[in-house]
């Protein structure tokens, strides 16, 4: 059974946040698979995916993933750049490894992107211990204005996230206004934001004057409800609100489910599902 909601706004689940075999609707699709995901996903009217885990999954599978998202008119939404050292001072760093990892994740992103359709790809560098914070944001600019030049030719946006402290330690960027001085330095249609309300909401407080602030460099939103990075309606943000504001700046791009579950099984992807609903009507 599908039911095709009228969806206001262009909503697009995870298909493996944390892994490539935990989607967020695993019991309701019955399957982990990403296609099938896909599948799924389209018969309840969803508009794209999210895909933390698409470059860890084999090529066949990712060539698979986008032709079942041409075949559905669904679009790619973001896919992290170096998903199996996210954490580390790659960007940050000065040294020839570093430099040589970000090159060479890049190429790889590119070649990802291409087998997929995709177009926005997540940005994160942990910090190095030992050299001063304004040195690593400074080499990440320098280093982020060397990669817009490719990622521009190839109509890719590197999409610079903020990640919170409270959540995940030793990474660079914490504070969505530290992020946002990033992205105006580099200057460049390539590398913009990732609005991760999520990590926003924890570090600065303040989701809809954040929203407004850095509102010209976004070019995704990622949604999660606290405490918790839980689904929507499940805590304490005003969703309503929240999404009636993005709507209202005139977002027309994906709005990326990255959340878990709170509760275990169909029971809890059902919960989602009922409380999207009712929020997308209320806005």
């Amino acid at each position: 059974m599908t039911d095709k909601h009228p969806w206001k706004m262009r909503y697009a689940p995870h298909v493996g946040l944390a892994a490539p075999d935990i989607p967020l609707f695993l019991h309701s699709a019955d399957s982990a698979d990403p296609v099938a995901q896909i599948e799924w996903l389209a018969a309840h009217g969803f508009a794209g995916i999210e895909d933390n885990s698409l470059k860890v999954r084999p090529v066949e599978t990712q060539i698979r993933m986008g032709e079942a998202l041409a075949r559905h008119g669904m679009q790619m939404g973001c896919f992290v750049n170096n998903p199996t050292a996210w954490d580390k001072p790659i960007w940050s760093s000065t040294t020839a490894d570093a430099r040589d990892k970000w090159q060479r994740d890049l190429d790889e992103t590119l070649e990802a992107a291409k087998r997929v359709n995709g177009k926005y790809v997540t940005v994160v560098t942990g910090s190095t211990v030992g050299t001063p914070r304004g040195y690593q944001v400074a080499v990440m600019i320098e280093n982020l204005k060397r990669a817009a030049e490719r990622a521009e030719k190839a109509g890719l946006v590197l999409c610079v996230e903020t990640v919170s402290s409270l959540r995940w330690g030793g990474m660079l960027l914490n504070h969505i206004d530290d992020a946002y001085a990033v992205v105006a330095a580099v200057d460049s249609p390539a590398v913009q934001l990732v609005f991760d309300i999520g990590h926003v909401a924890p570090m600065d407080g303040e989701v809809l004057n954040n929203l407004r602030a850095c509102w010209d460099r976004i070019a995704i939103i990622q949604v999660a409800d606290m405490p918790g990075r839980l689904e929507l309606g499940s805590g304490e943000l005003n969703w309503v609100n929240i999404l009636r504001t993005i709507k209202g700046l005139g977002y027309t791009g994906l709005i990326e489910l990255e959340h878990e579950v709170s509760q275990p099984g169909i029971a809890g992807e059902e919960t989602i599902l009922s409380n999207l609903r009712a929020i997308d009507s209320a806005i």
